[in-house]
């Protein structure tokens, strides 16, 4: 069937997107061998206006079917860092051929060692992908970037009761100035203890009220422990597509000074329980670290895909 390639053009093709997403989600038996649609939002509603302020109608490609259908997407997650989204109807090697070529391109960026360098990040499993690469003078390199854990779990299997931590309650995230210490609360957790970036997400909250904009966002789903002096200590926002029946559990955080207590496991399995009351069928985590995966493999089982970083300099 011939496709044809186009540029974003503005925020329809991102509804359209998210759509197809959940196309191929279900294509593929709910896999997570594509990019969930969780994802895909969390990148237009947080990370690009927050940090990566990447021009879309410069850097998505969509191949489309003469009917208008959406057959594969190009884009990067932050810059140089490139994933493609195929329907597997659709996918081919000569497909893959030519959204890597447009990849290299288009999306390359000045590596830290001064190359212009492109990195793709594709499922282990994906053997034909790996070819194209390979053809292409692309190297598997995980000394750059470490491996992408994507872990499941089914909430068809009964769930472990919810721990009780002396101390600490685990609940939603409340109203008003609460927000502003949640804000406070990410910089402390995701940047090890660093006030300056606390202080600095606590002053500008826009960030976090653009994420709270996002199409799957529900307060009672964004989900914080709280110590007995009431400030937020830990942090787990979890994100539900009744569509595809499919959850998403990103960012989740312990401030240092409240680590090893059991505080992550209690709000992953909290979580879970009001996914499963709330008529989920299978969370999603994804871990880089090495403490990131050991928590969800003790919460969420052993099941799990790999993404993993395929690398080129292009010009040096």
């Amino acid at each position: 069937m011939k496709l044809t390639m186009r540029s974003y053009k503005n925020d329809e093709d991102y509804w359209r997107i998210r759509e197809f997403l959940r196309q191929v989600m279900l294509s593929n038996n709910r896999r997570d061998l594509s990019w969930h649609v969780t994802r895909w939002d969390y990148l237009f509603w947080s990370v690009n206006p927050d940090a990566e302020k990447i021009k879309f109608e410069e850097n998505v490609f969509l191949w489309e079917t003469e009917s208008g259908q959406i057959a594969a997407v190009l884009h990067p997650e932050d810059r140089g860092h490139i994933f493609l989204q195929i329907h597997p109807e659709f996918c081919t090697s000569a497909l893959e051929e030519e959204m890597i070529a447009t990849a290299e391109k288009h999306l390359a960026v000045i590596g830290r060692d001064g190359n212009l360098k492109s990195w793709v990040w594709i499922d282990s499993q994906d053997n034909l992908l790996k070819e194209v690469l390979t053809r292409r003078g692309f190297e598997r390199n995980e000394q750059a970037w470490p491996l992408e854990y994507k872990h499941r779990r089914s909430l068809d299997e009964p769930l472990p009761g919810v721990p009780l931590i002396s101390g600490y309650t685990i609940r939603a995230l409340g109203d008003g100035l609460e927000l502003l210490e949640r804000c406070y609360a990410a910089g402390l957790g995701l940047r090890q203890d660093d006030v300056n970036v606390a202080r600095k997400n606590r002053d500008h909250p826009e960030w976090y009220r653009s994420l709270q904009s996002a199409p799957l966002y529900r307060r009672d789903l964004d989900l914080v422990a709280v110590a007995e002096d009431g400030s937020i200590v830990a942090f787990c926002t979890i994100w539900f597509d009744d569509v595809t029946r499919t959850a998403c559990f990103e960012p989740v955080a312990t401030l240092p000074a409240h680590r090893k207590r059991g505080l992550a496991r209690a709000m992953l399995t909290e979580g879970m329980h009001r996914l499963k009351h709330r008529g989920c069928w299978l969370v999603f985590a994804s871990g880089l670290s090495e403490a990131a995966n050991a928590l969800y493999f003790s919460v969420m089982g052993g099941e799990h895909d790999t993404y993993e970083p395929w690398e080129k300099i292009i010009e040096s």
